[in-house]
């Protein structure tokens, strides 16, 4: 009796390990920029923290004292800088909150990311008098165009934009 034994293929074929390869560096070339913008944001996160911060700082001194406070150690903001955030100032005329951006490695790397007190809800109006009760806080950057995806979504737009 003549037996014909029949041959498994066991693996993979070449073609197919190609195709596996292939496919990794399509998802690696999509996923690698969307990582790198990630983690550019959560590092301006820290800097949106550092305003967030002296926000409540600057309306407590509004309140108490009728009052633009002279500059961020009157107000009693924190002006030391961090990995991320530095030059926190506060204006004496406005109040506005102005926060720059360093250390992040990328485009936004020396804007700034403000925050100004407002007469109303729609945050469309500055604080005229410090004896106007804050009603909201109006969040832009500096940055324009590409730069802007950087920040947060309320952040995006140009200074008492409103949302």
């Amino acid at each position: 009796m003549n037996r014909i034994q029949k041959t498994v293929q066991k693996g993979f074929t070449l073609i197919e390990l190609m195709i596996v390869v292939a496919i990794i560096g399509i998802l690696a070339a999509v996923a690698l920029p969307a990582y790198q913008d990630y983690t550019i944001r959560a590092k301006i996160s820290e800097v949106m923290l550092a305003a967030d911060g002296c926000k409540t700082a600057v309306a407590e001194f509004l309140q108490t004292n009728n009052a633009f406070p002279a500059d961020a150690d009157q107000a009693g903001c924190s002006t030391t800088a961090t990995k991320y955030a530095t030059g926190l100032t506060v204006s004496n005329t406005t109040g506005r909150i102005t926060v720059t951006v360093q250390g992040t490695g990328s485009a936004a790397d020396a804007l700034t990311l403000m925050l100004q007190p407002t007469s109303d809800t729609a945050r469309t109006t500055a604080l005229a008098t410090a004896g106007t009760a804050v009603a909201g806080w109006s969040c832009g950057t500096s940055g324009t165009g590409a730069t802007l995806k950087y920040f947060p979504a309320s952040c995006r737009q140009a200074i008492l934009g409103g949302l």
